[in-house]
């Protein structure tokens, strides 16, 4: 605990003795805020800490060290690249918590400083997983190893009304000029502050998961009980009608026959018909009822334990949908890949389900498409009807509502395996292990 409290005071440390020649100063700029963003992005290097243009904004999410390979490895090196990736996640949010934070304060300055550092200009904004550019360490170990960076600000005190520009009589407003200096040793610390925050909450946010699956098959499994008891009924319904209609076209002969005999008219009947009674509630998973209502039910688990909770981060509610999505994302690729290198009939599933998720959900999951974009799949898979695919020359049954139970159950293993890293304490570790590295470097500096 004492070499955590040393660690703790350590960037202040490491600034006085590192960064104290580095004090650099870039071209006046206004004080306003609109035209502040402007002066800036005209002067090249007075862009991003390192003198980075900045490039496009982040649309497409993507896994970190060419993560195409985490879905085809198994075992330790599965693990392995999930972990990277949680920890990735677990960073990428942070950043997006403490940006929130600065444009809550209207810290305008440290907001754009930290976007554009190593280019991540419009993370505040993206809601997806695979926002972060570059590994963990990288970003840390960057971040420590900037100097600090000083705006020279110039802005006008007090205000003057009418007169003409050059008028000599009116008494114009004093131009001040103030420096701000941005120390990225302290943006760094309060950074991983933050993400063993989020660790704690992200542990206890995961288990929700479980508790939400369960609420999604007994949904589920209402809404098919009263389609089923609908269609009962409208079959009952369906021989009521025929009945009636053989009833009155018996009952129209017969009075044709006696008129004829004798020489009389015929009275028209009138036939009441019956309808399958109407259910009174929609379902209540479909995508519909979800649009109208976009919380939906996984949402409100979290949101509305937390409402109030003053010791929560301000982007929990979207931290656990991005975890959501990320996870279900894995276990799609995982069970696809598992039905591929099983029998024929579990081949054919395979096929037919990367289909379907290349046609329909890989985009959605791959780019930052807004929120309950996994509840969304998974919900439109389990609704799908029975089918048979062709593989080999055979057809195969493939039931989708079966294939959504492996996804959940593949998820399930997913987020277990997040939780236990989460728990294992190897954020904290991480975090001591960059300090530490960065101490002996400076001490070696010296």
């Amino acid at each position: 605990s004492e070499m955590r409290q040393l660690l703790g005071r350590l960037p202040l440390f490491i600034l006085s003795l590192t960064h104290v020649h580095a004090f650099t100063s870039v071209p006046s700029l206004p004080a306003t805020r609109d035209q502040c963003s402007v002066a800036r992005c005209s002067q090249g290097a007075a862009i991003g800490p390192l003198g980075a243009p900045i490039r496009n904004k982040l649309r497409r999410a993507s896994l970190p060290h060419g993560g195409g390979t985490l879905l085809r490895m198994g075992g330790s090196e599965m693990e392995k690249k999930q972990s990277e990736l949680l920890n990735s996640l677990l960073l990428q949010r942070s950043i997006q918590t403490q940006l929130y934070y600065y444009a809550e304060f209207r810290d305008d300055f440290k907001k754009q400083w930290l976007e554009d550092f190593l280019d991540h200009k419009g993370l505040l904004l993206f809601h997806s997983f695979g926002g972060l550019k570059v590994s963990v360490t990288e970003y840390l170990e960057t971040m420590m190893n900037t100097a600090p960076y000083t705006y020279t600000i110039s802005a006008n005190w007090g205000s003057t009304m009418g007169g003409s520009k050059d008028n000599p009589f009116v008494q114009r407003a004093a131009v001040k000029t103030y420096n701000e200096t941005i120390h990225p040793q302290k943006v760094v610390k309060g950074i991983m502050d933050i993400r063993e925050q989020l660790k704690g909450e992200w542990v206890n946010d995961l288990s929700t998961i479980d508790f939400e699956d369960h609420i999604f098959w007994e949904e589920l499994e209402d809404e098919v009980h009263h389609a089923s008891l609908a269609e009962a009924a409208e079959r009952v319904a369906r021989i009521e009608e025929e009945k009636k209609a053989s009833e009155k076209a018996s009952l129209q002969q017969k009075g044709g026959e006696n008129a004829t005999a004798s020489g009389g008219e015929t009275r028209g009947t009138k036939t009441l018909t019956s309808r399958a009674p109407a259910t009174s509630d929609p379902p209540p998973f479909s995508l519909e009822s979800r649009e109208r209502n976009p919380l939906g039910v996984s949402d409100n688990l979290v949101v509305q334990s937390i409402r109030g909770e003053q010791g929560s981060t301000p982007l929990r509610g979207k931290n656990y949908d991005v975890c959501k999505k990320a996870a279900t994302y894995i276990a799609v690729r995982q069970v696809v890949s598992r039905l591929d290198g099983g029998v024929a009939e579990a081949r054919a599933q395979g096929a037919w389900l990367r289909q379907t998720w290349d046609a329909e959900y890989k985009n959605l999951f791959e780019t930052d498409s807004g929120r309950f974009v996994s509840e969304h799949f998974l919900s439109g898979l389990a609704r799908k009807p029975t089918l048979a695919m062709p593989v080999a020359g055979s057809l195969y049954s493939v039931n989708p509502m079966d294939l959504t139970k492996k996804v959940v159950e593949a998820r399930r293993r997913v987020l277990q395996g997040w939780r236990d890293y989460l728990e294992s304490g190897e954020v904290e570790s991480g975090h001591t292990e960059i300090m530490r590295d960065l101490l002996i470097k400076s001490f070696g500096s010296l």
